[in-house]
């Protein structure tokens, strides 16, 4: 029988009818080391991975706050919910883990210039002056976006460099044609960038 339990260091310790495993202290300790050969290759393999961009929107006291992200994934669809990750060094991550809803504004293939802007902190003052749907009574809406998707925040957690928020879906709206803007190996491009 396998038990699992954290101890006073920290770390989470496995016991295998009784026998701490060596093996894997070992490996969890390696967790928490930077290994540059395996940071650089998974940065190669995550470039090979194709993904949606997407605009993460919240408004904080009146002000309106958002950044470009791909690492975004449905949780379940009972009840509709998804998760969206945060780097911890972002200008939205110290506000969004307060805010009561979070929109993702799933980008259209025309719409690379509002990801490019919303990557760039230089660009912050221009973000929110045209396109959006924007009261500051729910997150600004991106108009013409792909899909707008309102979460209500129930959840987040910390890991390594990033925070996964996790949100229940309380408005979706979508435009008709299907075709999203992607980033894959460092550029935007759309499905059919092959």
């Amino acid at each position: 029988m396998r038990e699992y339990f954290p101890r006073e260091t920290g770390h989470l310790h496995f016991r295998y009818r009784g026998i701490a495993s060596r093996a894997l202290l070992f490996h969890l300790r390696r967790m928490n080391e930077t290994d540059p050969l395996l940071s650089e290759g998974f940065k190669q393999a995550m470039r090979r991975m194709a993904a949606t961009v997407n605009v993460i929107s919240i408004c904080v006291d009146g002000k309106p706050m958002g950044i470009t992200a791909t690492a975004v994934s449905a949780v379940s669809m009972d009840p509709p919910s998804l998760l969206v990750c945060v780097n911890q060094a972002a200008s939205l991550h110290p506000w969004i883990g307060d805010a009561l809803h979070f929109n993702v504004n799933v980008l259209h293939r025309d719409q690379a210039e509002v990801a490019t802007m919303f990557a760039d902190r230089k660009l912050e003052a221009q973000r929110f002056l045209t396109g959006w749907d924007n009261d500051c009574l729910s997150p600004p809406r991106l108009r013409g976006a792909q899909a707008s998707i309102l979460c209500r925040r129930i959840d987040h957690h910390r890991f390594g460099t990033h925070s996964i928020f996790i949100g229940v879906v309380e408005e979706v709206l979508t435009r008709a044609e299907v075709d999203p803007l992607l980033y894959l190996d460092g550029t935007f491009c759309s499905a059919n960038c092959a």
